[in-house]
């Protein structure tokens, strides 16, 4: 008999999940908003101009970057939310 720990179970799980997504055509919206989130971000962090602009107080314009993770991660929401009222 095979013994499988619970990750892995739940592993083989989600991947049966997303394999009948794929075959029905779904959209698997938050795997699109991770991959949007993570492209804005690093939009944002390989742009010089906008990561070194400073206020005029001295302070990051972004912030620190967790200022960017959440602004790269609205930006995702709301492209997603858009190409939903699309479909």
């Amino acid at each position: 008999m095979i013994m499988i720990s619970i990750l892995e179970k739940q592993y083989m799980e989600t991947v049966i999940r997303m394999g009948r997504r794929l075959q029905s055509g779904e959209i698997d919206w938050e795997q699109r908003r991770y991959e949007i989130a993570k492209d804005a971000m690093t939009a944002i962090l390989s742009n010089p101009e906008i990561v070194n602009e400073v206020t005029e107080e001295g302070e990051p314009v972004w912030g620190a970057p967790v200022a960017i993770a959440k602004t790269s991660v609205e930006l995702a929401k709301l492209l997603v939310r858009e190409l939903q009222k699309q479909k």
